[in-house]
């Protein structure tokens, strides 16, 4: 139910919940906390929130937040108001002794602590309760002041009795209190309080508001009860919230979609470590041990454990080595292979594959993580997804990878690609490909070729075998519609609900 206002200069609807918090609030004298609010309408204190808020809103309710400093006693102040101060039961005990006597005849008398001597005779000489002497080599003590009570020990005891009180109830006692907290005895507490109060319009409406109808049900329509009140009116041209229901990052929506499309053509997925032999990573591949890409600067190696026992046979090994040597003109290493390196080619998966797989047909593809040292900014990183793929068959030719590719990249979306000669070092005839990007021109996306003779002779396999490697996060860049690497790893919400494309 909403009750409506009209007729005070201004047009208000108050629901229900409003209403009986602004009446609960009179009530109160007008202005209470909204903790005593709460307590008053016998509810929670976050259930009049949303009232409040519109109340305050409306101005027909101010609120302001304060400060409360709420004072209790700590240990060694419980102690002392039921034992009494130092000082208190230092007289006590001197009163006892005949007002005047040897000093550690009146501490032992008093039972007072070695720790608390100090308190004692500090405080009890500093308000004059007491004098000093010395006689012979002796400390005499002698009362001058008779009190029946400290002021502090009285304070002290009433607030330890209370539990916890708002230091303004002892506002005219102030520097009693500061003295107590100083000496440990009390302990400030600061509680923030939001203070609420009914304004004039406040006060007019409460009074004149009616009840106004927010929902019909049959019974209401038969009866005609709706005649008596007002019905609430909608904006039918109000938009609805906007709902952001949970969904996949586009990113790894553009991951799936790739993996599906070679799956589709008859591709078989396979995966490896990313912490890879130099073996599997550069020299199966007939990448000379000495090639630039083996360079610290290019290749992240791995501290400890630095190299391990490879795991290929021995025969395979041998026929790498041979390679190499007839091929490149150099010494092989084998410590060099056995060195670890975090994968930097997803073509690492492929040979080790086709070291497993050598009877065709072959079609196999590694979507997976790869690693080079880089300056990571915005087109650059040093962690990114690399798709490898391979397909062997004793009919294959040059004219079947061109042909793959350019569906690999038709399933994409790209209508427009492009192949140029070029040079790797396990590959030939190589090419690198170029996608249209429509505001960028084209770019360059993947390299391929069909594996070198020095590349299958180790493996004994003797059909052709086509290869790829393309970069996937400067398709998905591309796809996506972004312009840095990076945002293909975000997760801001403002981003991933609205500004990549796919």
């Amino acid at each position: 139910m909403v009750l409506c206002c009209c007729g005070l200069g201004v047009s208000l609807e108050l629901r229900e919940s409003e209403l009986k918090l602004l009446k609960t609030l009179i009530e109160l004298g007008g202005k209470a906390t909204i903790t005593a609010l709460a307590q008053k309408m016998g509810v929670h204190e976050s259930a009049t929130y949303t009232p409040l808020m519109l109340l305050i809103d409306k101005g027909l309710v101010s609120m302001r937040e304060r400060t409360d400093r709420l004072l209790k006693c700590t240990d060694e102040g419980r102690k002392c108001a039921e034992k009494g101060l130092p000082e208190e039961r230092l007289l006590k005990a001197l009163k006892r002794l005949g007002g005047k006597s040897e000093v550690s005849i009146v501490l032992e008398e008093a039972c007072i602590a070695e720790e608390e001597v100090d308190a004692a005779l500090g405080w009890a000489k500093k308000r004059g309760l007491i004098k000093l002497s010395s006689v012979e080599g002796k400390r005499f003590i002698e009362i001058v002041k008779e009190v029946e009570e400290v002021e502090e020990g009285k304070i002290l005891k009433d607030i330890c009795a209370k539990g916890t009180v708002e230091e303004y109830e002892y506002r005219n006692l102030l520097n009693v209190v500061s003295i107590l907290i100083d000496r440990g005895l009390l302990e400030v507490e600061e509680r923030k309080e939001r203070e609420v109060e009914v304004t004039s319009l406040g006060l007019e409406v409460a009074e004149k508001a009616k009840p106004t109808l927010t929902k019909l049900n049959a019974d209401i329509i038969r009866k005609g009860i709706w005649r008596h009140y007002s019905l609430q009116p909608y904006d039918v041209k109000a938009k609805p919230p906007k709902l952001y229901p949970g969904k996949k990052h586009p990113y790894l929506e553009f991951l799936e979609e790739l993996k599906e499309i070679l799956l589709a053509m008859g591709f078989e997925e396979a995966m490896g470590p990313y912490v890879e032999y130099e073996f599997w990573n550069f020299d199966a591949l007939f990448q000379a041990q000495n090639h630039p890409a083996r360079e610290v600067h290019d290749s992240f190696f791995i501290a400890y454990p630095r190299e391990g026992a490879i795991d290929a046979d021995q025969d395979y090994i041998e026929k790498v080595k041979e390679e190499h040597e007839r091929g490149w003109g150099y010494k092989w290493d084998l410590s060099i292979a056995r060195r670890y390196v975090m994968r930097s080619q997803t073509t690492a998966v492929s040979i080790r594959f086709l070291a497993q797989h050598k009877k065709p047909p072959i079609k196999m593809f590694c979507l997976s993580k790869v690693f080079r040292p880089d300056v990571v900014d915005a087109k650059h990183s040093v962690e990114f997804h690399q798709l490898d793929g391979i397909v062997g068959d004793h009919v294959i030719n040059f004219k079947h990878l061109l042909g793959i590719l350019a569906a690999i990249a038709k399933e994409l979306g790209f209508e427009a690609i492009k192949f140029v000669p070029s040079y790797f070092p396990f590959t030939e005839p190589s090419v690198e490909g170029f996608v249209k990007h429509p505001k960028l021109g084209w770019i360059e996306c993947l390299g391929a070729g069909l594996f070198r003779p020095e590349v299958l002779r180790p493996l004994n396999i003797d059909f052709q075998v086509i290869a790829w490697g393309i970069g996937v996060d400067r398709l998905a860049m591309i796809k996506l519609g972004i312009n840095d690497i990076r945002d293909l790893h975000t997760m801001r919400l403002d981003k991933l609900r609205g500004a990549f494309r796919g």
